[in-house]
C-alpha cells in the first residue's frame, strides 16, 4: 500500500510539472508570437526596430525559465532568429526581414507541437 501511494504522489507531481510547464510554454509562445506580428505589421511604417527590441527584451527575460522545460538547442536557435531580426529591422532589405519573421513563427510553432501530448512527444 505504501509503494501505491508514493506512486500516486510521484504521479501527481509529474502532472503537475508538466501542466505547469505546457501552460508557461504556451503563455511565452504566444505573447513571442504577438510581438512578431506587430512587428511585422510595423515594419512597413519604419517601426518595426522598436517591437523587435522589445521581443528580444522578452525572449531574454523568458530564455532562463524556459531552459528548464525546453531543448536548449531549440532556445538558441529562437534567440539567434530574433537577434538576426533586430539586425534587419533597421534595414530596407524586406525579403530577409520577413523570411526570418517566418522563420521564428515556425520555431514557436514547432515549440509548442513538441509541447503537446502526443505518440511523438512521448517517445
Amino acid at each position: 500500500m505504501k509503494r501505491l501511494i508514493a506512486a500516486g504522489i510521484l504521479l501527481a507531481a509529474v502532472i503537475t510539472a508538466y501542466i505547469s510547464s505546457f501552460a508557461y510554454i504556451t503563455q511565452t509562445c504566444d505573447e513571442t508570437k504577438e510581438l512578431i506580428l506587430r512587428c511585422e505589421d510595423a515594419y512597413n511604417k519604419g517601426e518595426a526596430h522598436e517591437y523587435a527590441v522589445k521581443l528580444n527584451n522578452l525572449w531574454d527575460e523568458k530564455e532562463n525559465t524556459l531552459s528548464f522545460f525546453m531543448n536548449h538547442n531549440r532556445i538558441d536557435d529562437i534567440e539567434l532568429e530574433i537577434s538576426t531580426l533586430l539586425l534587419y529591422s533597421e534595414t530596407k532589405d524586406e525579403i530577409l526581414f520577413y523570411e526570418h519573421i517566418e522563420t521564428l513563427k515556425m520555431l514557436l510553432h514547432q515549440v509548442k507541437e513538441d509541447t503537446r501530448i502526443s505518440v511523438h512527444s512521448i517517445f
